[in-house]
């Protein structure tokens, strides 16, 4: 037994070495945010045809990857590739009393982040485990689907004379959803805890994002991250 253990550990001491180099793996996220319930008008020219509810929701669930830099004196680079989805129902009603109550609906967010971080305090126990508390801050850019609106509505059912009678062409919804999408860029701070234990590896951070136009009505939002992965 004794050779056995001693026969591998050069190998966990290796391990522990490169592990240090770099990582990438999952991560999961959930994002904190919260948007009130509003309704509008739909109008021709002047007069009013429709209205249109876009009904409360707040938070939403994220997943994507990551990959990070441990090899650069002072600081570590991090890049993070995420997709957030946050369902929310929307309600029309027009004068041809043409009806839409509560419809399922959807807002997601692709999004990008480069950070730099910083250890503030490292543990360890030789050959097997490490913990550091990092800090870091960085930017980020946004690609988002719109909103239900008025521009919304002309284009899927056929233009703005049809919202009075017309109905929802699914298939120029979907284009219109490709062929708008909502672009943003800002900046982020994080903090959080990083544990290795061999190859394996594991995060847990909180990050606040500073960003117009990504929530609507909201300059930002914060998100709470869990990641799993493998350092080399």
């Amino acid at each position: 037994m004794k050779k056995l253990i001693l026969s591998f550990l050069p190998i966990f001491i290796l391990s522990s070495q490169v592990f240090a180099i770099a990582g990438f793996g999952l991560n999961l996220n959930k994002s904190m945010y919260s948007v009130a319930e509003s309704t509008s008008s739909l109008k021709v020219e002047t007069v009013e045809v429709a209205t249109i509810t876009q009904h409360a929701f707040d938070n939403g669930l994220g997943i994507g990857g990551y990959l990070y830099i441990d090899a650069i004196p002072m600081v570590d680079l991090d890049i993070e590739g995420s997709l957030i989805i946050s369902p929310y129902k929307f309600s029309f009603n027009n004068d041809a009393l043409t009806s839409i109550d509560k419809q399922q609906f959807g807002w997601v967010d692709a999004s990008g982040y480069i950070t730099l971080q910083k250890k503030l305090l490292k543990l360890s126990i030789p050959f097997l485990a490490k913990a550091k508390l990092t800090a870091g801050a960085g930017v980020n850019s946004h690609s988002s689907t719109p909103m239900v609106d008025q521009k919304m509505m002309e284009t899927v059912m056929g233009g703005a004379g049809n919202l009075e009678s017309g109905t929802l062409d699914t298939d120029e919804l979907i284009k219109y959803l490709k062929d708008n999408k909502v672009s943003s860029t800002g900046f982020h701070i994080q903090a959080g805890l990083q544990f290795k234990l061999l190859m394996l590896d594991s995060f847990l951070f909180y990050r606040q994002v500073i960003a117009d136009d990504v929530i609507p009505g909201a300059k930002g939002f914060g998100s709470l991250n869990l990641r799993l992965g493998m350092g080399f």
